[in-house]
């Protein structure tokens, strides 16, 4: 069983991406847009305040009906968040996203978060872990057909 530690080890985005809480929205998306990230974690004084993500956004635009300047970013974050261990597995992982309805989660090691964790990392994982079971399981039936 993968641990989610595992899976951000692999990630090809080892910098964890940040935005202060107090910044603009605009900044918050441009930051989303040029790391090609899902979410951000919001931070005050280097500590965790929040998460935001590509949903809150298109949330708010909804709800305002118009482009989110003037807006900032703890206007909009989710400021409830969920850290998780990263001795989790990637099974139990996506159960509780699925359960909590988030498709982001940071991830917690020693005290200290090491990453975010998406959904599509968890799926990801799981074609990957899924194709080298098929790919042995060809190889055995394959030796047990010619022995």
């Amino acid at each position: 069983m993968t641990l989610i530690r595992e899976v951000i080890e692999k990630k090809s985005l080892q910098e964890l991406i940040t935005v202060q809480s107090g910044a603009p929205l605009v900044e918050a998306a441009g930051l989303m847009a040029r790391w090609n990230v899902g979410a951000l974690l919001v931070l005050e004084d280097d500590a965790v305040v929040g998460i935001v993500s590509e949903r809150d956004f298109v949330r708010t635009v909804a709800a305002l009906g118009r482009p989110f300047s003037g807006v900032m970013v703890n206007d909009i974050m989710s400021r409830a968040v969920r850290l998780i261990p990263g001795d989790l597995t990637v099974e139990n992982c996506m159960a509780l996203m699925t359960h909590l309805r988030l498709r982001h989660l940071p991830v917690e090691e020693d005290g200290e978060v090491i990453g975010i964790i998406s959904l599509g990392d968890l799926v990801k994982e799981t074609i990957s872990e899924q194709s080298f079971l098929i790919e042995q399981l060809e190889a055995y039936i394959s030796r047990s057909a010619n022995a």
